[in-house]
């Protein structure tokens, strides 16, 4: 336990994980940088995942295993418990890109006060081969269409959390869209164009693209910035370009 708040508090929520997530903690482990805390809720896996989990009890802070709502569930309960001036939340089958991730980016901000803070991930593929890099900086403008960020990448201060609410579990697979957009237009971001993060290319939100695209539609429709009616053309957008993406080999 930290004396003093970290500088980062890692949130990671799992369920039956164990092909992933022991790649993911090593990643953690081998950070240069060490003022960070490792925050884990695991929704009553039946593999071994709470077995790897405790192989890696040394660099963990705090780890639960009991029944939940899915992943912005969990996410929120390690909130509960996250001390870190910035959280990111990494996927169990995600990890961070070098041992040296997290002193680029620290570097970066330096003594920077920011509110989001993006970088880039890598795609990899189910052999953990590299596909294409992903992610841009914030763009308030282009935030409500077409959103390019990439999610595991990011760093959200922890005051957002206190200042606009947690994650809707109503939304099980864009409840983190759903959150950015909730955001003001004034927040203060800062880029580090490098990548940060490695992502297989097997999470839930890329492979279920038409729950995807419904729940975005659901939170558009909600959102002042976009409305009913903008809900609907972005997700005729999107409909229409997915056969094409995939007849070319392109992302989606």
């Amino acid at each position: 336990m930290h004396a003093s708040p970290p500088k980062l508090s890692i949130i990671i929520a799992t369920w039956n994980a164990a092909e992933t997530l022991e790649r993911c903690l090593a990643s953690i482990a081998a950070q240069t940088l060490t003022d960070w805390e490792l925050l884990i809720r695991d929704g009553a896996s039946t593999d071994a995942t709470v077995s790897i989990i405790k192989k890696y009890q040394s660099i963990v802070t705090w780890w639960e295993s009991a029944p939940d709502n899915g992943i912005y569930d969990a996410w929120n309960l390690a909130l509960e418990h996250a001390r870190g001036e910035y959280v990111c939340f990494l996927g169990a089958d995600d990890a961070l890109h070098t041992p040296d991730t997290l002193e680029t980016i620290f570097s970066a901000i330096g003594h920077g006060n920011y509110d989001i803070v993006t970088s880039r991930g890598m795609l990899r593929d189910d052999r953990w081969q590299p596909t294409h890099p992903v992610g841009a900086p914030w763009s308030e403008a282009k935030l409500p269409r077409r959103i390019r960020l990439c999610h595991p990448g990011l760093l959200h201060h922890r005051s957002l959390f206190t200042r606009f609410g947690r994650f809707n579990t109503r939304y099980r697979i864009a409840a983190d869209f759903e959150f950015l957009l909730r955001l003001p237009s004034d927040i203060r971001t800062f880029d580090v164009p490098s990548i940060t993060v490695d992502i297989q290319d097997q999470g839930v939100s890329r492979h279920r693209f038409w729950q995807r695209i419904r729940e975005t539609r659901e939170i558009h429709a909600a959102s002042p910035r976009v409305g009913p009616v903008k809900a609907w053309l972005y997700w005729a957008d999107k409909a229409w370009r997915r056969p094409i993406a995939r007849m070319l080999g392109l992302p989606h």
